[in-house]
């Protein structure tokens, strides 16, 4: 089993969707990384859990209904000049503002996942003195993770 630590991780943004869902699709777009990303929390789709009760039996029955591929939350020290940024901070409030993003994330072990959100967050931490000036972003998946 090969285990790797996540440093060396980068992630890019892109306006648009990919022509299709899958790795050729999300390959052929162009991405500007976005930079001085210190976190990635976790992301990925959960299923809505159904239940049924019958009084005859008691027995709980369970079904998976909707899908919800979840919320990516960037932690980012801001660099006011970093195409990345800017691109996220368009997609929340600019002149992209609701549109459909693709994201390509390189993980330390040269795997790629790419997914789609729309920019749901992006709000400022100044903190104190002697404090890197944060940026916390939130991208809301609009479909499953592809691995390529």
């Amino acid at each position: 089993m090969a285990v790797e630590i996540s440093l060396g991780t980068t992630i890019g943004v892109t306006v648009g969707e990919p022509s299709s869902y899958d790795a050729t699709g999300f390959g052929a777009l162009s991405y500007d990384e976005i930079g001085e990303v210190t976190s990635i929390s976790e992301y990925g789709g959960s299923g809505q859990v159904n239940t049924n009760i019958p009084l005859k039996t008691g027995i709980v029955d369970k079904r998976i209904g909707s899908y919800d591929y979840g919320t990516a939350t960037l932690s980012i020290t801001r660099d006011a000049g970093d195409a990345g940024q800017d691109a996220l901070k368009e997609g929340f409030d600019g002149a992209n503002k609701g549109k459909v993003h693709s994201f390509k994330v390189d993980l330390a072990d040269g795997t790629t996942q790419y997914f789609t959100g729309v920019i749901s967050s992006y709000t400022t931490n100044v903190g104190d003195a002697n404090s890197f000036t944060q940026v916390s972003c939130s991208i809301e998946l609009t479909n499953a993770v592809v691995e390529a």
